[in-house]
Parts: C-alpha cells; structure tokens; sequence
C-alpha cells in the first residue's frame, strides 16, 4: 500500500480500546477490527476471517503481536495479517498511528 496516498481517520483515543480485545470501526465502507495490545500497540485488520468457516474477527483474542481468530482458532500475525503455519491464508491491514491523543487509521480514500 502506497502510505502517500493514505488518508488517516480518527476512531477514538486509546483508553477507548480494551487491551487484547477488538473493537469494529467502520471506515470508506470497510468493516475494520481495531486491537489494542498490552503493550499499547495498535493494529488494524480487515474483520473478516481467511479461515474456511468464515466470521469476522473482532471477536478473536489477541496474544502479543498474534490474534486468534475466534472461528478457527487460526493465529493471525497483527503486523501483516498472514495466516501463521500450518494454516495459510491472508488478512488485509491498515496502518494505525497515534497523533495528538488520537488513534487514526489510514486507508485509500
């Protein structure tokens, strides 16, 4: 993703989101799950699973800089969104950043 063309949109500030737990924003009309980890970093993720069941991804748990995706018990990285071995598959990501006490999510507009 060309982060030039990025647009960032504030969802809220980051005592807002729970440590470990996901939270959906909606942004351009991409359903979005915002995860919060307990060392403060934020990630964002596509809140649809890869897994051949399907779901969304809010719901999963998160453990260090991994989520488990609460369908398939898959483990997702947060950083890239691939799909940890032996599973395989892939999860679009948006870059998060914090600014001015705000958490913003950026994407295409």
């Amino acid at each position: 993703m060309d982060t030039k063309q990025l647009t960032y949109v504030g969802i809220g500030r980051p005592e807002d989101f729970e440590e470990r737990i996901g939270r959906v924003v909606r942004i351009g009309g991409d359903e979005i799950a915002v995860f919060r980890t307990t060392e403060g970093e934020f990630f964002a993720l596509e809140n649809r699973s890869p897994g051949p069941r399907g779901g969304t991804l809010a719901d999963g748990i998160v453990s260090g800089a991994v989520l488990f995706d609460p369908i398939c018990d898959w483990r997702i990285g947060l950083r890239d969104g691939a799909v940890l071995a032996p599973d395989h598959g892939q999860v679009r990501t948006y870059p998060v950043r914090l600014e001015g006490g705000e958490v913003r999510v950026g994407y295409l507009a």
